[in-house]
């Protein structure tokens, strides 16, 4: 199945937010493919030039034409969670105390 992106957002450092056709948004980190760059992707070590990541045609493209298959990057990306998955969870997670039955107390 081919997955498209819609929307990507810088992060920070060498990691992108992506958002994906079917609504699953995951974070990619780029840094371990940049730290043996070569070519094309030599560019793409410079911040300020990685921030300037764009998306296009269901995929996200830099001004020197470098593009990545999205559905690798939707393999190889973090989930991250949506907003009523966050709230959810910070719901559920609050510690809950077990009740010790009246005739346990002292003992």
């Amino acid at each position: 199945m081919i997955r498209e992106i819609k929307k990507v957002e810088y992060v920070s450092e060498y990691k992108l937010k992506l958002y994906f056709t079917n609504g699953k948004i995951k974070i990619f980190d780029m840094e371990d493919l940049l730290r043996k760059a070569k070519n094309m992707f030599l560019p793409l070590k410079d911040i300020e030039f990685f921030k300037k990541v764009k998306c296009d045609y269901g995929t996200i493209i830099w001004p020197n034409g470098v593009d990545l298959c999205p559905d690798v990057l939707y393999k190889e990306g973090k989930e991250f969670p949506s907003e009523r998955k966050r709230a959810k969870k910070s719901v559920h997670s609050k510690s809950r105390r077990k009740k010790l039955p009246a005739n346990t107390y002292g003992k």
